[in-house]
């Protein structure tokens, strides 16, 4: 039988999952989006690298994953920097 999470069980993995991304927002400042994303990148592809073909992630295929945040996260990388150069 498998064993069935309390409410409070539950809303404590949503503000965990929150906790974690606040904690990066804090670290990262204004970079948080292409440093998470060029993370989430590098590991789902590590995690391909060594074997694992699927995810629990919505898009299913790591490399599908890792190739989508390298894009964002390079996109707002550059757009963070050309922003910064042009106030300049």
């Amino acid at each position: 039988m498998a064993y069935m999470k309390s409410k409070g069980e539950v809303y404590e993995g949503v503000a965990f999952q929150f906790c974690k991304v606040a904690t990066v927002s804090l670290l990262a400042g204004r970079y948080t989006l292409p440093v998470a994303a060029l993370m989430c990148a590098l590991f789902y592809a590590l995690a391909y690298a060594k074997g694992k073909k699927d995810t629990r992630c919505i898009g299913r295929y790591p490399l599908a994953i890792a190739a989508f945040w390298l894009a964002a996260g390079c996109a707002m990388l550059w757009w963070l920097i050309d922003r910064k150069a042009s106030w300049w």
